[in-house]
C-alpha cells in the first residue's frame, strides 16, 4: 500500500467518518439525482460494483430498491465493518468487501455497472492512483458496461471560484503549495477540523482523463440540473457532476 492510499485509509477509518457515513445510510439515503440516474442506467438484474461505498449508503439503499446483485467495496476497514453490522441487524444479504479500487481483485469483464458515488474517485490522492482506478474499472467492466461516477467541476464551484482563480495564478507563478501534485488538488479543512483531500477537475480535464481508456461518454450532467435535492442532501453533499461512460465494444 503506497503512502497516498495509506493516508486515505487512515482518514476514512476515523471515528468522525464512521459516524458521518454511518448516519447517512438512513438519514440521507440516495439523493434524488442518484435515484434518477441509477433508475435510468442500471437494470435490476445487473451485476453492480459500488466502489468507495463507505458505510453502504448507496449499496444498501440500492439493494432495498431491488438491485440485489450488488457488491460494496471500500478501503476503510471500519466503514466496511459498519456496513456488515448494519446488514446483520437489518437482515440484509449484501456482500461488502474491504478492498483497494486501484487494485481490484476481480476477473476481467465481471460487472455490468461500476459506480463511484459522492466524488469518491476524486478523493484519492495521487494522479497515478486515480488513473489506476479508471484502468481497473475498465478492466472489470463487461463490454458495453457502464461506469457511473460524480466529480466536482472546478469551473462551476460557486463560492470556491475565487479560490481557484487565485490558485491558478500561484501555479502559473510557481508559488503554489509544493505538497500539491497538480493544479486542482486541494486539502480542505471541514467544520470539525479534519483535513481531507479532493481533486477538483474541470470538464475538459475530466474528458481527457476518461479518454485514457476506451470509454464512450454517454452523458454528463450537474446534479442540480437533474433534480432538486432535499435539505439533508444539500447539507451532506452539495452540487456535483454525474458522469456516465460506457466501455467501448
Amino acid at each position: 500500500m503506497n503512502d497516498e492510499i495509506k493516508y486515505t485509509k487512515e482518514f476514512y477509518d476515523q471515528d468522525y467518518n464512521i459516524k458521518r457515513y454511518g448516519d447517512a445510510v438512513d438519514n440521507v439515503g440516495l439523493w434524488n439525482s442518484e435515484k434518477i440516474i441509477f433508475e435510468k442506467y442500471i437494470n435490476k438484474e445487473d451485476r453492480v460494483l459500488d466502489l468507495g461505498c463507505g458505510a453502504g449508503r448507496t449499496t444498501i439503499n440500492l439493494f432495498k430498491k431491488g438491485y440485489k446483485n450488488i457488491i460494496g467495496l471500500d478501503l476503510s476497514t471500519s466503514l466496511i465493518e459498519y456496513a456488515k453490522n448494519y446488514c446483520i441487524k437489518n437482515n440484509l444479504d449484501i456482500e461488502f468487501v474491504n478492498g483497494d479500487a486501484t487494485k481490484l481483485e476481480y476477473e476481467d469483464n465481471s460487472f455490468d455497472v461500476v459506480i463511484f458515488s459522492f466524488n469518491g474517485m476524486q478523493c484519492i490522492p495521487g494522479k497515478i492512483n486515480r488513473d489506476n482506478v479508471l484502468k481497473e474499472v475498465y478492466r472489470v467492466l463487461k463490454p458495453g458496461g457502464l461506469y457511473i461516477f460524480t466529480a466536482h467541476n472546478r469551473d462551476d464551484s460557486g463560492s470556491f471560484q475565487k479560490v481557484w482563480e487565485e490558485e491558478k495564478i500561484k501555479w502559473e507563478n510557481g508559488t503554489q503549495d509544493k505538497n500539491l501534485e497538480i493544479y486542482g488538488d486541494r486539502y480542505t479543512i471541514d467544520r470539525t477540523g479534519e483535513v481531507a483531500f479532493v481533486h477538483f477537475s474541470n470538464i475538459e480535464e475530466m474528458i481527457d482523463f476518461i479518454n485514457q481508456e476506451k470509454f464512450e461518454i454517454v452523458e454528463y450532467k450537474k446534479s442540480t440540473d437533474i433534480s432538486e435535492e432535499s435539505e439533508v442532501t444539500k447539507e451532506f453533499a452539495g452540487a456535483t457532476v454525474f458522469w456516465i461512460v460506457k466501455k467501448y465494444i
